[in-house]
This record gives structure tokens, sequence and C-alpha cells, in this order.
């Protein structure tokens, strides 16, 4: 019987990935010894990945030919990373609606759920045909956020208790704009996640569905062996072979739906008894699903946002280059000394040559934080710069206006700008993004004040006003 499905299975993969017009017709035959089998196939970090869910809706119906029953599991950050997506109005609905059309039974509350604050989300909550989880959040009844801790979802027969989680920093909060969590607060889900022990002797299986990343979810698993599983995300790791750690399975799927992985839950007399995972390949589904590629079509016709406002003269081929051009924008357009850039601002890796659009613009900043301004000495804009190099996790932030070189300690600084002598002691005109502003010890000379201008429009002011950059080999920090 193992070897009779594995071949099913094999043969209804691979029609889709070869790109077979032949609908599958295999159906899982029933087991005789009474074993009941639950499947999950389980995304994370989407990030609005909008353009794979014509491939992702095709493994979805051609794994359901085999698994009747198949729960699909979102372990959070569905939004943001597509402008499509996060420009639209109102704001997600195209990754809302391509998950309700697929059948999404779940989704953890990411950190970026929060990013364009409470309402927003609440929206998306009510738009959803799937519950939103995270236990580690707590809301006050005022609010009306429907996320639920934990939700029991009962295929075959089987119940399965289903916990989320969303990562909290060393601040207390997750990894968005502070703002956006003012009416929130949020535990460690190391303190929070034994609270639902009680969840094991209520339902056949336990699953964490994680917004911790992988290593927190290779912590919570040594902490509570009583977990069966822990569906994980926010890392971006792409766990090719999950194995389990003190007997739970881990899982993660890289990001941006370039993978899925096919949780297998085996149970005999209601008691599991086996449990496996694979990882299946997105990208090497060759046929699109039609409806969804309609949907799809409809949300891509964005003229406001592929119209090119300037040419690219050779290709960025790093973040750096990048993060050198935005913050070149920041300052000219304010007419700062300095600008600054935090590197997890920078959310795409490279640009082709060639003419740069409004959606490239948003593509590399999805985030619409206001610019603003700081008087700050040269002492205060060193102390600025170590501080955003440890929050950076050990990488500097991009700038415009110097170079500069951070100790390997992470203790000192040192100073270059082109034309003029860098002093401690000298007042200069700082700018940066809000975000930055909110989560970095900024000392300066006054409070600071907004420029009311987003990242994204003194990016787009920049690039209208160059008409052509290049940057191929930028490189200003070390």
């Amino acid at each position: 019987m193992k070897i009779r499905k594995s071949i099913m299975i094999l043969t209804a993969l691979g029609l889709f990935l070869m790109g077979c017009k032949q609908k599958a017709k295999e159906v899982k035959m029933a087991d005789p010894s009474g074993e009941i089998e639950v499947n999950i196939l389980a995304v994370n970090d989407m990030h609005s990945s909008i353009d794979q869910f014509p491939k992702f809706a095709t493994m979805v119906d051609s794994l359901r030919t085999i698994y009747p029953e198949l729960l699909v599991f979102s372990a959070g950050d569905n939004r943001t990373g597509n402008p499509v997506n996060d420009q639209f109005d109102p704001v997600n609905y195209p990754m809302i609606a391509l998950m309700n059309e697929v059948g999404f039974d779940v989704s953890a509350v990411g950190n970026h759920e929060w990013d364009a604050n409470v309402g927003p989300l609440q929206n998306d909550i009510e738009r959803a045909h799937f519950p939103f989880l995270c236990a580690n959040v707590f809301i006050p009844e005022t609010l009306n956020l429907d996320i639920k801790p934990y939700v029991v979802l009962e295929n075959q027969g089987i119940k399965l208790a289903v916990v989320g989680m969303i990562e909290v920093r060393h601040d207390d909060i997750p990894g968005t704009h502070p703002d956006n969590l003012t009416k929130v607060r949020f535990k460690n889900a190391k303190f929070v996640l034994p609270d639902y022990k009680y969840l094991k002797k209520q339902s056949n299986a336990v699953i964490l569905l994680s917004h911790c990343g992988f290593e927190d979810d290779m912590e919570l698993a040594q902490a509570c062996p009583w977990l069966d599983a822990i569906i994980g995300g926010h890392s971006h790791t792409l766990v090719e072979h999950p194995s389990e750690t003190n007997g739970v399975l881990i899982t993660q799927s890289g990001s941006h739906l370039k993978h899925a992985t096919l949780v297998t839950l085996k149970f005999k007399d209601g008691k599991l008894i086996r449990k496996n995972a694979k990882v299946l390949n997105v990208n090497g589904v060759r046929r699109s699903k039609p409806e969804v590629k309609k949907m799809l079509d409809g949300f891509n016709d964005a003229p406001a946002l592929n119209e090119a406002i300037a040419t690219a003269l050779t290709k960025f081929e790093n973040p750096e280059e990048i993060g050198c051009m935005m913050t070149d924008a920041f300052r000219e357009v304010s007419g700062a000394d300095f600008a600054f850039q935090n590197t997890g601002g920078v959310r795409v890796n490279y640009l082709k040559k060639g003419p740069i659009t409004v959606k490239d613009v948003y593509s590399m900043d999805p985030f619409n934080n206001e610019i603003v301004v700081f008087q700050m000495t040269g002492s205060q804009v060193k102390h600025f710069i170590l501080n955003s190099y440890r929050k950076n996790g050990g990488y500097p932030s991009y700038v415009s206006g110097m170079n500069y070189m951070v100790s390997d300690d992470g203790k000192n600084v040192w100073v270059e700008m082109d034309g003029a002598q860098f002093s401690t002691k000298t007042t200069y005109k700082v700018v940066f993004n809000s975000y930055m502003a909110s989560t970095i010890d900024v000392r300066s000379v006054d409070d600071g004040q907004s420029t009311f201008k987003t990242s994204e429009e003194m990016i787009i002011e920049f690039l209208k006003r160059r008409k052509t950059v290049d940057y191929q080999g930028v490189s200003r920090t070390r």
C-alpha cells in the first residue's frame, strides 16, 4: 500500500511539473489498516507574491486529486512586497482574494501583517474565508480585532489543534513600525506557548503555526516536546529535509511562494504514529490555473504603477547599490548633509538595466514611511551609526554624503566626507525614515521634524529629476 501511494503521489506531481494537460485521476485509496492520514500543504512569507498563485493553485488542485481533505496553511507575512497588492485600494485585497480562491484553512499573523496598521488588518480578517491566529498578542476588547489564539480543525475525524505565535524582538514588539502597534501588546512565545499544553488532551495532535523564525522554533521544540509539529515562518528558511527536534517535526518553506511543504501526519486509533514532510517546488509547475490567472491579470492591470520614470544605465547588482540610490534621493530632495537607510528597508536584491518604473520604487521600499530630519552634531551622527549598525544585526546602514567604516566589535566608527572635513562638533542636517527614528536610540540637537514626504515620494521625485542613474559598484560602508 505504501509503495502504491508513493507511485500515485509521484504521478500526480509529475503531471503538473511536466505541464501535462491531462488531469490527474488517481484518488487516494482507502487504507484497510484503518489508519487515517492528514495532509497539510504549508507556505510562509509569501510577501504579496501574487504572480505565483496561478501555479500554486494548480499544485493545490493536483494534490487534492490525491488528498481530497488537503489542508492549506500559511505561517504569516502574506503581504508587503508587491506594489500591485500593497498599493491596491483596499490594501492587500488581491492577496486575500487569491488565498480565498485557493482555499486556505488558516494563517498565522506575521509581523508584516501589521504594516498598514490595525484598520487594514481588521479588513483582511473580515474578508478572509479563514481565521488568523496569534496567541501571544493581547488585544483590548474595544478594538474588535478578531485574531484567535488557536483553532481546532477536524479532518477525517481527527482533531488538530493549531496555535499561532509571532516573533517578538528585544523591545517586546514584532518587526514593524512601532506606531502601528500602540493599541496592542505582545509577549515572547516561549512565555505564552506553555499555557496551551492543555490542548494535547483535547485533540489528536497539536501544531504550532509559528512566525517566530527557525532558530526560535528549534528552541520552542526543546522547551515544548508535547508539540507534534511546528510549521514555521519569518526567517525565510528553506528546510529542504524537514526532521524532528526533540520529537517535534519542524518545517519552513523559504519565502515568496517559490516552495511549499507537504506535511503528512498518520494516525491509528486516534494516536499519531508517523509524521514526515517533503518540499515541493512551486516554480517547477508548468501550468497555470485559468481562473486564478484571470484574477491575477485583473490585479496587474495598473497603468500608474507601470509608468517609467527614469532609466538605469547599468543593472543594480546588490541591495547596497539600491540603498545608495535611495539615500541619495533622501539627501538631495531634503537638502540634508547625510541620509541613512536601514538594510531591512530595502526589499529587492537587484534591478535590471533599463526603465525604472513606479512599481520598482514601491518594490524596493513598500513601507510608506515618512522621512524625518534631525539636527545632529558629528558626535551624535557617529552614535547613530553605531546604534543602527547594532539594530541591523551587524550590518551598516546605507548612507549618502559620506563613507564610513565600523570596527569589528561595533564600538568605533570612522567617517570620511567628500570635499570637507568631518567634525564631531559641527552640527549637520541628517535624514532617515520614521521607522529608524522610532526604533533606534537617536541623540540630536532638536526633537526632529517630518519632511511630510514619504521615502517613495522622494525616490520618485529624485528619479524624475535625474532621468538616468548608474550605481554599479557603488559602496560607501565597510
